[in-house]
């Protein structure tokens, strides 16, 4: 995969969760994870990708993500989540948004502290 060049303003923010034993992700990785290039001034996802064991749900995860803004999309994201994705990470999924939104705000906190 081709990874397209991000401001200088980026950060990346990675959330985790834990799938089902029964997913396939369990058995290959343990955890699912969440990766988010947002603007660092915005919140606004520049990037997604998750680490799904097909091809399909990721690009399906990028397309709903791509474009909205943490943390102030977050409800309609959880909303849009369970009305259009199912799969056994549907849960971990929404568990993995809230902890990159958590992440981008402590990495906020933690850039105006060095100010």
């Amino acid at each position: 995969m081709e990874y397209a060049q991000f401001p200088a303003r980026s950060l990346l923010v990675v959330g985790q969760a834990r799938p089902a034993k029964e997913d396939a992700i369990n058995l290959t990785h343990g955890e699912f994870y969440l990766a988010l290039v947002l603007d660092g001034g915005t919140g606004r996802i520049l990037d997604a990708e998750c680490n799904t064991i097909l091809g399909l749900p990721r690009a399906f995860v990028r397309q709903l993500l791509v474009g909205r803004a943490l943390p102030q999309d977050l409800p309609e994201l959880e909303g849009e989540i369970r009305r259009r994705y199912f799969a056994l990470t549907q849960r971990p999924l929404i568990a993995c948004l809230r902890d990159a939104s958590g992440r981008y705000e402590e990495a906020l906190r933690r850039q105006a502290a060095c100010r």
